[in-house]
């Protein structure tokens, strides 16, 4: 399914990515189980419950860059040190010790964590990539942003060499790593990215998501990919009808 992009002032960009309040029982987004509980699995992704199956404003979606528009700069500013690194039975979570956060004009993010699909959740261009970072991110009103990095093959990552050097050997608590990362590698330099309403992709598939997918990919080398979707099995939801949305690509 394509998305329409079609021509925006800044001013209505902005308030087509916050028209929703933030999602509610986010903070289980932001403590290490997106979930909202255990008993589900990306196989029967049909029996998924809260807004998963009656949702009209859900993630991910099918990404096509058919024009531009000005949308506002996004500037994340994460910062290096070391984190909690999880396995929480569905994917692979980094929660920073250090203070990190993104910009989006002149909106402020805090960074909560960031955590990994395999292969990607949104398609470009009708692609899927091999993986997907999703940064989330939190404002002062417990507002979601997500900022979504597509992963493909090419040039070992070495902050995804870190992650991957300390790997979780245990799901949940017991198997809590602390690796030192800096997050800012695992972004690409050109901060050229769609913008869309959406929902967390993971029951319960919360709505009121502001997503800012960057249209350039990061690189990994084929055995840091085939580790990763090792470690996470196949991980991501399945692209959503947009319902009449349209995901807005920015210069």
């Amino acid at each position: 399914m394509s998305v329409r992009v079609f021509s925006l002032t800044t001013a209505a960009v902005l308030a087509l990515a916050l028209a929703a309040s933030a999602p509610s029982g986010e903070a289980a987004q932001t403590r290490g189980s997106a979930e909202g509980g255990a008993h589900w699995t990306y196989s029967d992704q049909a029996h998924w419950d809260g807004e998963c199956p009656v949702g009209t404003a859900q993630s991910p979606v099918a990404l096509t860059v058919a024009a531009t528009v000005d949308l506002p700069d996004i500037a994340p500013a994460y910062a290096a040190g070391p984190g909690v690194f999880l396995n929480n039975g569905h994917t692979l979570q980094l929660t920073p010790g250090a203070a990190g956060r993104t910009t989006i004009g002149t909106d402020i993010y805090d960074l909560a964590q960031f955590h990994f699909h395999s292969p990607s959740e949104h398609t470009l261009n009708g692609k899927a990539y091999p993986a997907e970072i999703h940064f989330v991110n939190r404002n002062a009103d417990g507002a979601l942003a997500v900022v979504g990095v597509l992963v493909t093959e090419g040039a070992a990552n070495p902050a995804l060499a870190a992650l991957l050097a300390a790997l979780p050997s245990q799901v949940g608590e017991a198997g809590v790593t602390r690796p030192v990362v800096d997050p800012v590698l695992l972004l690409p330099t050109d901060r050229r990215y769609f913008a869309y309403s959406g929902s967390l992709t993971t029951p319960p598939c919360t709505e009121g998501v502001r997503w800012n997918v960057l249209s350039t990919p990061i690189t990994a080398s084929a055995a840091q990919i085939a580790s990763l979707s090792a470690a996470l099995g196949a991980s991501n939801r399945a692209v959503q009808p947009l319902h009449g949305r349209s995901a807005l690509f920015g210069e």
